[in-house]
């Protein structure tokens, strides 16, 4: 195992368009035995990182290092790493035994500990019934569980994992999102993670890495970053549904801070920020969860009229329009709206997110 440090990574394409900038000043800090997660849209510099540490790109600038071992300019066979990509890159001639085997022979590994080693891998990993079988006869999840073993078996300092659940279907990513939780918990191996899919990260992490355009956004612990977004760009893109945004101004009236916006008009917390831009325009953010219906004659209601109403196992999405737009309700499922039903919202005052109005990657106002 091992700690990584990325210091300031630049990374830069040049081609007749230009030059693109893949990655800008990226500086992170992974703990032995961490699992933390790239995550971002596609395009945002995520893959570029984790090939860098691979050894697979070279940084325009920026250091790797690996418990405090410059490795930048190592090949990728001399850093001690082991990867998993998307197409799990299995040889379709060999047998699970002889892929699980491969790396270990290429090192020259006596029989008898490459044995021992894949009978440990197999056990850990419950493939033992499929080690004569080649790639082509087994499922998709059962070919991701031989490529986490290949990475495995060489013992890495480092595992780099390249969207390794998105070829998979829906119910089978949910299962291997649990396989790979439990099988972090016994190795303990320091886990570099990249993913679209902002739930993966959510499940599997110790820390996100929120990623935009190459610039690194936010890092910290799941629940830190979905409660506590640190500019507008992770409000929405953590979480599903999606973070409502209502577009709108801040005063001051009675010595209390409001916000308004089309129709809308929300008492802030005493504490909300008064360093907002002389426009004074602002976003307010609130997740579904935490708007609430309530009757119309309570203080500060908000008339709104449901447009789709929609069941998701235990709770439903209601999408009702307000004046401003439209914003996403999140409820038990027990309850039941009809499109075209008139109804009341409430924000819970303790909730809300207020972002400056003036760009998406503005800073959190708090």
């Amino acid at each position: 195992m091992a700690n990584v440090r990325i210091e300031r990574l630049h990374k830069e394409f040049r081609g007749a368009g230009g030059i693109v900038h893949a990655l800008a000043d990226l500086t992170l800090d992974i703990a032995d035995g961490e699992f933390i997660s790239l995550v971002g849209p596609s395009g945002c510099g995520k893959t570029t990182a984790l090939r860098i540490i691979a050894g697979l790109e070279t940084p325009t600038s920026g250091r790797i290092l690996f418990d405090g071992r410059d490795i930048t300019r190592l090949e990728p066979r001399d850093r001690n790493i082991a990867m998993v990509f998307q197409s799990y890159a299995l040889y379709p001639h060999m047998t699970v035994r002889q892929n699980l085997e491969y790396g270990l022979r290429k090192r020259g590994a006596p029989r008898d500990e490459r044995a021992r080693k894949v009978a440990a891998i197999a056990a850990m990993l419950r493939i033992e019934p499929m080690l004569d079988r080649r790639p082509l006869q087994l499922s998709g999840g059962q070919r991701q569980r031989v490529a986490l073993g290949r990475a495995l078996i060489r013992d890495p300092e480092v595992f780099l994992l390249d969207e390794p659940l998105s070829n998979l279907d829906a119910k089978l990513r949910v299962h291997m999102r649990a396989e790979l939780a439990a099988l972090h918990q016994k190795v303990r191996t320091t886990m570099v993670y990249v993913t679209h899919d902002q739930l993966e990260a959510m499940t599997l992490s110790d820390r996100i890495v929120v990623m935009n355009h190459g610039v690194m956004q936010q890092v910290g612990r799941p629940e830190e970053i979905y409660s506590r977004p640190a500019n507008r760009f992770v409000a929405e893109f953590i979480g599903t549904p999606s973070m409502n945004m209502i577009e709108g101004q801040v005063r001051t009236e009675a010595g209390r801070p409001l916000f308004t916006g089309p129709g809308i008009t929300v008492v802030l917390p005493r504490d909300a920020p008064q360093a907002l831009p002389s426009s004074g325009r602002a976003t307010l953010g609130i997740r579904p969860e935490h708007v609430s219906l309530v009757a119309p004659d309570a203080p500060g209601a908000i008339p709104a009229r449901v447009t789709v109403s929609e069941l998701a196992g235990p709770e439903r999405f209601h999408f009702v329009a307000v004046e401003g737009g439209s914003i996403i309700v999140r409820t038990p499922a027990a309850t039941v709206l009809h499109p075209g039903e008139t109804v009341a919202l409430g924000f819970d005052p303790d909730r809300l997110h207020l972002f400056d109005g003036t760009g998406e990657d503005a800073p959190a106002l708090r």
